[in-house]
């Protein structure tokens, strides 16, 4: 770049030519365009001039920032013109510079920000830490559980990565560090006897839960009580001791771990640690950074982490006093006021329920509503926090093809393998164990109505997925699966039923009429089908009040309707491992569904028991609610009314 005062006028300006007696040419201060601000092109730069402050920079970030004027000069028309256009030049090339390195410097930027986050995320935890300390020492839990979760929500938001089946089945027996608190962990109760109580003292101290001065004492595994319920991870109990107890340490405490990789449950573990993934970390964070969120009782957090690596992952809570755990009939002895019901087992409620179902449902329902309409309001967490540390939405609601919406094609799988699928099923509920379901399951128009809308759901699953995510009023935070089990009951002294809720694994942003219908998936089905309507006005009304936009109640129950067929194509592909637990020729005398070979946790899990309740569930919703029916609405007022697209051929639906 080259300034020219005597043969042309620079940058457009018309210079005067005027000459001082005896004295070399000087160029006069308003003898260019860029005295008066404006804009000056310089070959390939146009530089913006402030009248005031004078030339502008091009910055990474888009903020304004002038070229200083020099020493003593307060405004742009305090310099003669060659000043000027000196520093008009200047600026010229630095933004040419900066232009150049623009994808460079902005990543360094990004660096530089996101380090000046995590360092101020850091000062933030550590602030917070001394003064959790100072409250653990006086023993205040509500206020010590409110700054522990905040020192988290001040931490900086750990990320993920997608792991394989062949690296759970190499690294499983691998010891490593955990993505959240750095320390080597134990992943089963013979590891943490081993780790005893050196480890647990550094592991609550570092999640904030026991006070640096003080410590485990001693470990113990509970031998007595096994816990062989759920179908998604390993549990155990264990007590410890405190060198100072204090009313708000607890001593009983519960450990969740991944089942262990034996013939039994190898499939089980893969399932949860890689077809689930991150459910596992999703109900660490859950625990770490929103126990004092919540608007019911959750078990106290005392550690939890899981590795990248190996899959492996432990999380420790308060253990849930049951007045009935051990015992081998629950639901009949006479509890006490504050006493916890329970454990209650998953699709049992007829047996151990102590009162009607609607009520634990309802309160079930209420307890969902709350959850849902608090994080309208912005009182649970950030989009920030859900997206990195739960679970947000997979795809852009307002994008079809994000949610694989084909027009031209099946979404949710191949018809030849969905077709192969249905009809294994079909034999399994219709010959194999057709004595715990419907005696209509047996007939030619059920089979053929269940594998027509089967097969036809499956066509639009995509585009269904994409309906129900679709209007965000009906989108919030929730449980992923808030069963009976789920829960934990009591009763005050006026006879009150109130609960507390657990297992958060996948908690996060979803559906709402999904996650409705997966409450309901291992009740009772005559409850559910007289009840619904109640439970719908009672969740829409509950959630507005709590903060969420008012829901039309049809479109709610289509839904939860709709929601059945995606529960029961789960279902469908599990009938492979039924036939495992309980193989063909052990049905030939199995009466009924309360026969142990099938209602009892087979190989320390309830799957098999879940998998025949579900699949009945959904079978019922479609004979005797007329799921088909919603189904078919959704084909003609959606995807043909609304969206003005020609339903899908037969060719598509079952590859014919």
């Amino acid at each position: 770049m080259t300034l020219t005062f005597r043969t042309r006028p620079a940058f457009g300006e018309k210079c005067s030519d005027q000459r001082r007696t005896g004295g070399p040419l000087l160029a006069n201060k308003a003898a260019w365009r860029g005295s008066e601000g404006g804009q000056v092109h310089i070959e390939t730069e146009v530089v913006d001039i402030d009248i005031v402050k004078g030339p502008r920079l091009l910055t990474v970030d888009g903020s304004t920032s002038y070229l200083p004027l020099g020493d003593g000069v307060k405004i742009w028309k305090d310099l003669d013109s060659t000043e000027q256009k000196v520093l008009a030049y200047k600026a010229a090339r630095l933004n040419a510079e900066t232009r150049r390195r623009l994808p460079e410097l902005a990543r360094e930027a990004e660096r530089r920000a996101e380090a000046d986050k995590v360092a101020a995320a850091d000062r933030e935890r550590q602030k917070l830490r001394k003064q959790l300390a100072d409250v653990l020492l006086k023993g205040s839990p509500h206020e010590a559980t409110e700054l522990r979760c905040r020192m988290e929500l001040a931490r900086a938001p750990i990320t993920w990565t997608p792991i394989s089946p062949e690296m759970v089945l190499g690294n499983h027996e691998r010891r490593a560090p955990g993505m959240i608190y750095g320390l080597e962990f134990p992943w089963t109760a013979a590891l943490l006897e081993d780790f005893g109580p050196a480890w647990l003292t550094s592991a609550f101290r570092a999640a904030g839960t026991l006070h640096e001065k003080n410590r485990v004492t001693s470990v113990t595994i509970e031998q007595r009580i096994k816990i062989d319920a759920g179908n998604n991870a390993g549990k155990f109990l264990f007590d410890v001791t405190y060198e100072s107890p204090s009313p708000d340490l607890d001593t009983q405490l519960f450990a969740k771990v991944p089942f262990a990789m034996t013939p039994e449950t190898k499939m089980d573990r893969i399932s949860s640690s890689v077809y689930k993934q991150p459910m596992d970390m999703q109900e660490i964070n859950t625990y770490r950074l929103l126990e004092a969120s919540f608007p019911m009782k959750t078990p106290k957090y005392y550690y939890g982490d899981i590795s990248n690596e190996t899959s492996n992952f432990i999380l420790i809570t308060a253990r849930i006093p049951y007045a009935e755990m051990g015992e081998e009939v629950v639901g009949k002895r006479k509890l006490a006021p504050g006493e916890v019901e329970g454990p209650y087992d998953k699709c049992k409620d007829a047996l151990q329920l102590r009162g009607p179902p609607e009520d634990y449902y309802m309160l079930l329902m209420v307890t969902a509503a709350r959850i849902a309409g608090l994080h309208k309001r912005g009182k649970m967490c950030s989009q920030e926090v859900l997206r990195a540390s739960l679970r947000g939405l997979p795809a852009d609601p307002n994008n079809p093809q994000a949610w694989g919406v084909n027009p031209s094609a099946a979404t949710n799988e191949a018809p030849s393998t969905m077709k192969g699928r249905l009809q294994q099923a079909i034999r399994f509920f219709s010959e194999t164990a057709s004595v715990v379901f419907p005696e209509y399951v047996k007939t030619d128009a059920f089979k053929d109505k269940f594998f027509d809308n089967m097969m036809t759901w499956s066509a639009y699953a995509a585009e269904i997925q994409y309906w129900l995510h679709h209007d965000l009023d009906y989108v919030s935070l929730g449980h992923n699966n808030l069963n009976a089990d789920n829960a934990y009951f009591w009763r005050d002294e006026h006879g009150k039923l109130d609960c507390g809720v657990i297992d958060w694994g996948g908690f996060g942003e979803g559906p709402l009429g999904h996650k409705m219908w997966w409450t309901f998936n291992c009740a009772d089905f005559e409850q559910f089908q007289r009840c619904l309507p109640n439970y719908i006005d009672v969740f829409i009304a509950t959630y507005r009040e709590a903060g969420g936009p008012q829901l039309d109640g049809e479109i709610f129950r289509d839904h939860v309707i709709l929601s059945t067929f995606g529960n029961v194509s789960f279902m469908v592909r599990a009938v492979p491992d039924c036939m495992k637990m309980c193989p063909a020729k052990e049905w030939a005398t199995i009466q009924d569904r309360h026969d142990p070979r099938i209602a009892g946790n087979i190989n320390g899990k309830s799957t098999l028991r879940t998998t025949l309740h579900v699949l009945n569930n959904g079978l019922r919703v479609l004979e005797e609610m007329g799921s088909d029916k919603v189904l078919d609405k959704f084909i003609q007022e959606v995807y043909v009314g609304k969206w003005g697209l020609t339903p899908k051929s037969r060719k598509v639906i079952f590859g014919e």
